[in-house]
């Protein structure tokens, strides 16, 4: 499921019960206590708006690329967290890949 009014973010909710129940345990979460998680997806991003930006570390022409990916959950009650991940790490690889099953 997509939000239309946020790019490059896929939400899971559990209208997707096997792959919301899965990326919880993933991520050790509560199933029982997540409304959804909003999940950046960089696939469609182009970075080269970037290179202009930022005239210091990258200006040797190197475009910017993230290097984590954040998971934003959202609980019942209410309340909001921030899961940071490494790009590519092998716990990012299997949500991508129990993603790719929606």
């Amino acid at each position: 499921m997509e939000f239309p009014d946020r790019m490059n973010h896929k939400v899971v909710s559990i209208a997707e019960k096997a792959v919301f129940e899965e990326i919880c345990e993933l991520l050790e979460l509560d199933v029982n206590k997540v409304e959804y998680l909003l999940y950046e997806d960089f696939d469609e991003v182009d970075y080269s708006m970037y290179e202009d930006f930022d005239d210091g570390e990258y200006s040797s022409g190197e475009t910017w690329r993230p290097e984590h990916r954040i998971i934003e959950v959202y609980f019942l009650e209410g309340t909001k967290e921030e899961i940071e991940i490494e790009l590519d790490s092998e716990l990012d690889e299997t949500i991508k890949r129990v993603l790719g099953d929606l």
